[in-house]
């Protein structure tokens, strides 16, 4: 028979033992089986644009590998800064996430044009999934069959107008910049989306517009719209066969990526998860297809190198505003 102390000892080591299974318990991370219910999916524009189209494709591809319902969702509006803050207070457990363009990632850059109830502290970077393409274009019988050709009327007709979207887009700096380099004068008019952009140069109200380029992607295709130049820094298969504006000599504009945010404190282990199953969703050939078919090159960033890109863009762009006088 054990003696009192003995047995004293025995019910003390399974209290202890229970009080520390309770305390790991309590440590573990509740979202281990992380996804368990369907995951939100904001998009900070309407429905049907390239940017909603490649959130479904993502939150499609997303499903197949985690086994829950990626729901997206368009919050269109303030300049994307509805979407954007939407996602950046919304409880960070992983069950909210956000598909953004730069614009609604890091609004603070965009100060002089907008301003927006979060900035990107608010939000933790997860990856890059592709960049839109975007395109220098001119009507189909323009006679500019090549960049130069367009440069060097430009030089010939100082303040030729240029249709761009918004001094906020890569398609107003890689005009600037091409301005600067050939020291020619170019006057920017700046309307509300491709939409606008592309019956502009289709009617011959404007000679030279950067739309995206899948806006103009089948007018191309029907040689109602002429393409000079990519704005891209690789050529893909998938693309007319005119110059990169990296082959030109320039510089693709930062701005261009469509990427995964979370709202800032979402676990570590959250972050991975999705970092992980979207890394393999972008090797898969049916997903990058989807991507290009839409216009969009795939362009993979795992959260590590993600976060040093926005860092390096927001420098950028923060340096090319002060330059336009635009911010101080």
């Amino acid at each position: 028979m054990k003696s009192p102390m003995s047995f004293a000892r025995v019910v003390l080591g399974y209290v202890s033992l229970v009080f520390l299974l309770t305390l790991l318990v309590g440590v573990l991370p509740v979202y281990a089986e992380y996804p368990d219910r369907p995951v939100t999916v904001v998009v900070p524009f309407p429905p049907g644009g390239v940017t909603d189209l490649g959130a479904r494709a993502f939150a499609a591809a997303m499903e197949k590998h985690l086994n829950k319902s990626f729901i997206v969702v368009n919050k269109a509006g303030g300049a994307t800064t509805i979407g954007g803050n939407a996602v950046a207070t919304s409880k960070p457990d992983g069950y909210t996430i956000g598909y953004f363009p730069p614009m609604a990632s890091i609004p603070e850059v965009y100060s002089y044009f907008f301003q927006a109830p979060y900035s990107s502290k608010d939000l933790k970077p997860v990856c890059r999934i592709g960049t839109a393409v975007g395109a220098i274009c001119v009507k189909g019988d323009s006679p500019f069959d090549t960049f130069k050709d367009l440069v060097e009327y430009i030089r010939k007709n100082p303040g030729t107008k240029w249709g761009i979207n918004t001094k906020t887009s890569p398609s107003y700096i890689i005009m600037r910049a091409i301005a600067k380099k050939e020291n020619i004068q170019i006057t920017d008019v700046a309307f509300d989306g491709d939409t606008k952009i592309v019956p502009a140069i289709l009617g011959g109200h404007i000679p030279v517009g950067s739309p995206t380029y899948p806006s103009v992607r089948s007018l191309v295709e029907a040689k109602q719209i002429k393409l000079v130049a990519l704005l891209v820094e690789k050529y893909a298969d998938f693309m007319p066969k005119v110059p990169t504006i990296v082959e030109l000599g320039y510089k693709v504009p930062p701005g261009m990526s469509n990427s995964v945010f979370a709202p800032k404190g979402t676990p570590d282990d959250i972050v991975k998860i999705l970092n992980q199953t979207a890394a393999k969703v972008s090797q898969e050939p049916a997903f990058r297809s989807k991507l290009m078919d839409l216009g969009i090159l795939p362009s993979y960033e795992e959260t590590s190198a993600f976060e040093a890109t926005i860092e390096r863009e927001i420098k950028e762009l923060e340096g090319f505003f002060k330059e336009e006088g635009l911010v101080k």
